[in-house]
């Protein structure tokens, strides 16, 4: 049995690769809050993976660095989900 992949919920600011396609997170944070997706592959410059919901939720409007994904799972990520992400920074809070 096949396993999929885990949800992931993404704000920020810069541009990112999500499973192969280009996004500009800046737009999406402004404008939605935040955005879904399967993790198959994600690449950013920065990431900082959020524990906590409601950090999450509060991070950009206090916090807005350039070039940073904030990224949520409501069940956490697993060794193998955080292999999945390329960054040249990747902090967990």
């Amino acid at each position: 049995m096949q396993n999929n992949p885990k949800i992931i919920l993404l704000n920020g600011y810069g541009p990112i690769s999500i499973n192969n396609e280009l996004m500009e997170l800046y737009a999406v944070t402004t404008s939605h809050g935040a955005i879904g997706f399967p993790l198959k592959s994600l690449r950013a410059e920065n990431v900082t993976i959020i524990k906590d919901i409601d950090t999450f939720w509060s991070t950009t409007k206090k916090i807005k660095p350039e070039n940073m994904c904030y990224v949520y799972a409501y069940d956490g990520l697993n060794e193998e989900d955080k292999e999945k992400i390329k960054a040249q920074s990747l902090l967990e809070i």
